[in-house]
């Protein structure tokens, strides 16, 4: 639908610039008329601008900015401040130009009479699908304000569980880097040096030098080859794993990888729960909440077990039953939603399965962390070593054969 930029004066007196959508400009004029605006200066924007628009909001914005600007949006609802009023000063204050601008097309498209949800549903990547279906339900009868504080726990949660995993992983990175820098430096311009000399002084040279040569050699006027492998690896890489299949077997693969497997099956476990445990807190039956889940897992193996757990609940299945038909979730999970089920405290059994996976992937991924370190500062040593013994025996070689 066209957008329209314009300038009206407001029911208050007030000047406002702002955009409207409409399927054409007598609509715009007739719908801001409703509003009490009087047009003093419409437009329609080019095409192209709202295509950069577009494409400016696919891109994701950090989680804590979002979770941030959702717990603002449940103050300023608690403390009685209008919907409309409130999303516009939250696009004002918005710090990145991306939540910036969806905050004011949310705006936008709330004052025109569209449902929260419906406009939450615009921008995917920035607003999920539980936030879509948290305000639908808030929107039924619920409580908007403790529907938006629920979301922003959640997504805080799970930003958080990210920092942590990143944080760790991050010495480990670095590490890599450097070796990777390390040895080019060696291969390209210091060992070349070297094997010059060695050649002309007609040195005797061991299986590693040699080794080495042919390596740095094979770098060096072969380079552009290196390259575009390298390119054509990580393109197919990509492609693979943005294909279904692709997707579904690396998926598979990282939750049966040793130690890394239990970690990642645990933080997409607490993603799912999580979100399970916030949707049946707000009133969202359990169908819609295995479906919802399913889209939150960010893995396709879990989500095909919740999606074949929702068909079969729908069917008039147990929750817990129907979970462990699907073969992917722990006992302990099992036991819990089984608990939870004939206690009716479903939500609250999620959430502290949740704080306990959180707890356990921290103190894991801590560990592992641990452990990564000193093995690749060995390697690192040993590469470093291994390169250092090639032109140091050499060395010792040409000294010996002058004495």
């Amino acid at each position: 639908m066209p957008v329209y930029a314009y300038r009206a004066i407001t029911s208050s007196g007030g000047m406002r610039d702002a955009r409207i959508e409409a399927a054409s400009e007598s609509q715009a004029k007739a719908l801001l008329r409703k509003k009490g605006e009087q047009v003093l200066q419409i437009k329609a924007m080019a095409v192209e601008q709202t295509a950069e628009q577009s494409v400016r909001l696919k891109k994701k914005s950090s989680p804590d900015e979002v979770a941030g600007a959702i717990r603002q949006m449940s103050i300023l609802v608690r403390a009685g401040v209008p919907l409309v009023e409130g999303l516009k000063g939250l696009a004002e204050q918005a710090r990145s130009q991306t939540l910036k601008t969806a905050m004011e097309d949310i705006t936008l498209s709330v004052s025109q009479g569209t449902n929260l949800s419906d406009a939450f549903s615009k921008h995917p990547a920035l607003f999920p699908t539980l936030a879509v279906e948290m305000a639908k339900v808030a929107e039924a009868g619920g409580n908007l304000s403790e529907a938006l504080e629920r979301l922003a726990d959640h997504m805080e949660t799970g930003a958080e569980i990210g920092r942590k995993i990143k944080a760790a992983l991050a010495y480990p990175v670095v590490v890599m880097i450097i070796s990777v820098v390390t040895v080019i430096v060696m291969v390209t311009f210091i060992l070349p040096r070297f094997m010059k000399l060695f050649d002309q002084m007609g040195a005797k040279l061991p299986w590693t030098t040699k080794t080495l040569m042919t390596i740095s050699h094979a770098t060096i006027t072969y380079w552009y080859l290196f390259i575009l492998g390298a390119v054509g690896i990580f393109y197919a890489v990509r492609q693979y794993k943005n294909s279904a299949a692709g997707k579904r077997k690396l998926d598979q693969i990282a939750l049966k990888l040793p130690i890394v497997g239990d970690i990642v099956s645990k933080v997409v476990l607490n993603r799912v729960l999580a979100s399970m445990s916030t949707l049946l807190s707000s009133g969202v039956p359990m169908v819609k909440t295995l479906e919802t889940s399913a889209a939150a897992a960010n893995n396709e193996i879990v989500k095909e077990a919740l999606l074949q757990a929702r068909k079969d609940v729908a069917e008039g299945s147990a929750t817990s039953q129907s979970l462990k038909t699907t073969g992917v979730f722990p006992p302990l999970v099992l036991q819990m939603v089984a608990s939870g089920e004939k206690t009716g405290e479903l939500p609250a059994m999620l959430e502290y399965i949740c704080t306990m996976y959180a707890r356990e992937t921290d103190a894991k991924v801590k560990s592992l962390t641990s452990v990564i370190e000193p093995i690749m500062i060995v390697v690192l040593g040993m590469i470093v070593g291994f390169i250092a013994m090639s032109v140091i025996v050499p060395i010792y070689s040409l000294v010996g054969g002058v004495k």
